[in-house]
């Protein structure tokens, strides 16, 4: 009977790490890392929906003390929250099984996204420096995604 028993991880994250390396010839299970990316992306629309609902008009006027609430009644503004929201659901999701010093460093494609879909969705420009700075993320988080253990 003792020989079926398995023994109790020391943490949630010694299971998470163990499910989510290499055992043998088996392959990674790369969902997790997937869940972060799609996060990133909805996180992404997310910001750019705000940044249309920021920018066009109010949905609904209110009376003056609570004017200030009027933009969150925006279509816009109340997609980019349902985007945000969508985007928590998926981290939190990713997290159960991904070590969190891993996820957190891919999430850091957020800041890629956000500047390309602003330049290709709201013409904003991208100065070089940026760009130089993008590129160092981007080197960063392939070098993090590829040195998993």
């Amino acid at each position: 009977m003792a020989e079926n028993l398995k023994p109790f991880p020391i943490s949630a994250t010694e299971e998470s790490v163990s499910s989510f390396t290499t055992v043998g010839r088996r392959k990674r299970n790369w969902r997790p890392v997937g869940l972060v990316l799609l996060g990133s992306l909805m996180v992404t629309i997310a910001e750019i929906l705000l940044k249309i609902g920021a920018t066009n008009p109010r949905g609904i006027a209110l009376p003056a003390p609570l004017d200030f609430l009027s933009i969150v009644f925006s279509f816009w503004i109340l997609l980019g929250i349902v985007a945000y929201v969508a985007s928590l659901q998926l981290w939190l999701v990713a997290l159960r099984v991904l070590p969190l010093h891993l996820g957190y460093g891919l999430s850091s494609t957020v800041h890629l996204l956000v500047p390309i879909a602003c330049w290709l969705f709201l013409h904003e420009s991208i100065p070089a420096g940026r760009l130089i700075g993008m590129l160092f993320i981007l080197c960063g988080t392939l070098t993090l995604g590829q040195s998993h253990k």
